[in-house]
């Protein structure tokens, strides 16, 4: 724990050096260079600025109506039988693209396409390097018709508002910077949110005495969601690779200047010097926080969102479907399972016990 903690942290270790052909990767090849996961120091600070308001935690309190509204609807119509008896079909799912799609002011039936792109870059095989490379240049394409203009985006949505502000700034980022961090809000606020939420229900789902706890006490649904998320790993990987741009000292040696390294943040929260019984799922933990959402510069842009959909979904499961359970044997379940993502595609419930 301390050791990847302390990697994360450091601005010796580089992102940017690994983003070349041939560099340390788990993908097909570099990506964008504008992306904020490839981006270090000073030029990561000038594109994570455009978030930090709106992804904050008082940013995303403005989305609470309309993913309440969502969910509920989304409950109700698959209680009438109008969707599928799926909770990942009929609630997850549209709980995610909805709320991103409003975020940066996008229309919400672009999902057709936008959707189809990042499920290959995130999922494809690795051995497929012509498809992930055409989606994400038609993904990064897409966004900057918006930034442009010749695409039409809400004016109150991110992508106006942020794009229009950079008149008269002294250092404004190009449309392609601003797509660099588009790009990881219309990747990560979907797939990623969606990973994370499903795996919370499922687990849920597949374990009824913790479904039990939170039915006997909603008001335990933040601390269950925070332990869920430290023991569940969100995908395939933790972090993305980085170099040693100078030797580090680690509690089991050095790390020499130009070496390569993977902070592994799956075993730092499940580090039992740290973490008592790692394994066991204990929403009653007390100590330090879980890494799932990283650490230092490259931390998850979107916690807030993705905790704040969570516990509206958990919350709305709560009150209109206290005795579901999970309606197929776990093990028969279809999972997406990709380079990136890993994730069960699919959560048949019976509505009463």
């Amino acid at each position: 724990y301390e050791d990847v903690r302390k990697v994360l942290a450091d601005p010796a270790v580089s992102r940017t050096a690994c983003n070349f052909q041939g560099g340390p990767t788990f993908l097909p090849g570099p990506t964008q260079k504008e992306l904020l996961l490839n981006l270090d120091m000073p030029d990561h600070a000038r594109s994570r600025q455009l978030v930090a308001k709106d992804f904050s935690s008082r940013g995303v309190e403005s989305l609470r109506a309309l993913i309440e509204s969502t969910a509920e609807t989304c409950v109700r119509e698959m209680l009438q039988g109008k969707r599928p008896l799926d909770v990942f079909q009929s609630v997850l799912q549209e709980i995610t693209v909805t709320a991103v799609c409003h975020i940066l002011g996008i229309p919400l039936e672009d999902r057709s396409f936008f959707r189809r792109w990042s499920q290959i870059i995130q999922v494809a095989p690795g051995d497929n390097v012509e498809g992930i490379e055409a989606a994400v240049k038609e993904s990064f394409d897409y966004l900057l018709d918006f930034v442009k203009g010749t695409r039409h985006a809400s004016p109150e949505g991110f992508i106006r508002r942020h794009a229009d502000a950079r008149q008269g700034q002294d250092q404004p980022l190009s449309d392609e910077e601003i797509v660099g961090v588009l790009l990881g809000i219309l990747l990560g606020g979907d797939h990623n949110s969606l990973s994370v939420m499903t795996k919370c229900v499922y687990t849920l789902l597949c374990a009824p005495s913790l479904w039990r706890q939170l039915v006997d006490d909603p008001e335990r649904v933040p601390a269950m969601i925070e332990e869920l998320i430290r023991c569940i790993p969100i995908g395939k990987l933790s972090t993305f690779p980085r170099i040693a741009m100078r030797s580090l000292e680690t509690s089991v040696g050095v790390i020499p200047e130009g070496m390569p390294l993977y902070a592994n943040v799956f075993l730092a929260n499940r580090d039992p010097e740290v973490f008592l019984d790692p394994l066991t799922i204990d929403p009653g933990r007390k100590g330090k926080p879980h890494l799932q959402f990283g650490f230092g510069i490259h931390s998850c842009m979107g916690p807030n969102l993705a905790r704040l959909e969570i516990s509206i979904v958990l919350r709305t499961l709560l009150r209109q479907l206290p005795t579901m359970q999970l309606d197929a044997d776990p093990s028969s379940l279809r999972w997406v399972n990709g380079t990136v993502l890993r994730r069960p595609d699919e959560l048949p419930i019976r509505p009463a016990a």
